[in-house]
């Protein structure tokens, strides 16, 4: 039998056709695993001491351990040393960046992306006053009706959003105020509250408690309610608003959607919150979350 040098040319061909086809579509499909499995690498942007990130945030590092162990993807963390100010100038500027516990407003959703869920939630904020003075603040405090002979009596920090109400009462307010900038605002504001430098500071009572506790502190404070700010703040995670940026927020609300990640979550509140807030946040998260499993 005869056989034509073109069938087996022909033959070759389709073969090596074949394989090519299939060595790519492998190549492709192996590599699309690899771009799946890469480590997706955050620099979180803040203020750090020993155990936290900023001076509001509960077992932050737990938080982000529990991130990882919830997600798909592997996420690694690192930390950058900055203030708030510039760390919200840096994320426009670092491709995977992200912040930890931010309150949302419409200007910052323009320069990032905003994690699904609160990754924190907050007791209302207070007024933080000397304990000496809780008579003169029987029926709470008005942010708004502060007058010009208290000039730089009260205190807030610079480039921190407190929330849509306080935010616009602190801005028709700015030229009464004391904005403290740098890190540790917390600390730096007790020290001015304990030395009659300022009559309050707006925070959350929780956090002064931790701050005056960890570092054995001297000081009597009381916490009042202010006028119109009764709702737990929610804190979500941001992250660059580039195409980085969105895989990492994506594999962040990953994490975030799935149950055991929601349940140690809210774990994490309860041992945190003072048994007055307990309640509040629990019922909250649950609002947010549904019913724990």
């Amino acid at each position: 039998m005869t056989i034509k040098h073109s069938s087996i040319k022909s033959s070759f061909i389709k073969t090596a056709s074949s394989l090519f086809a299939g060595g790519v579509v492998f190549g492709l499909l192996l590599s699309n695993s690899f771009a799946y499995d890469a480590e997706l690498k955050a620099v979180i942007l803040g203020e750090f001491s020993e155990n936290a990130i900023d001076v509001t945030q509960m077992k932050p590092m737990a938080v982000l351990a529990l991130l990882k162990k919830n997600s798909s993807q592997n996420i690694a963390f690192s930390f950058q040393q900055m203030s708030m100010p510039r760390g919200w100038l840096e994320i426009t500027k670092i491709d995977n960046a992200c912040m930890y516990n931010k309150v949302k407003t419409e200007k910052r959703q323009k320069i990032a992306y905003y994690s699904q869920y609160p990754i924190t939630l907050y007791p209302p904020l207070r007024l933080i006053i000397r304990a000496a003075d809780a008579d003169k603040y029987s029926a709470g405090f008005d942010l708004s009706t502060i007058e010009p002979q208290q000039y730089m009596r009260y205190a807030v920090a610079k480039s921190r959003s407190y929330g849509k109400m306080l935010d616009i009462d602190i801005s028709a307010k700015k030229e009464l105020l004391f904005f403290r900038d740098g890190a540790n605002s917390v600390g730096k504001l007790v020290d001015m509250l304990a030395l009659n430098r300022i009559d309050g500071f707006i925070e959350y009572a929780d956090s002064v408690n931790t701050h005056i506790t960890e570092n054995k502190i001297n000081f009597d404070f009381k916490s009042i309610a202010i006028k119109g700010v009764d709702k737990p703040s929610p804190g979500y995670i941001v992250c660059s608003k580039t195409d980085y940026g969105k895989q990492l927020i994506d594999a962040i609300d990953q994490a975030m959607s799935r149950k055991p990640f929601q349940n140690e979550l809210i774990s994490i509140h309860n041992d945190f919150a003072s048994i007055d807030d307990k309640s509040l946040l629990t019922s909250e998260l649950t609002s947010i979350f549904g019913q724990p499993e």
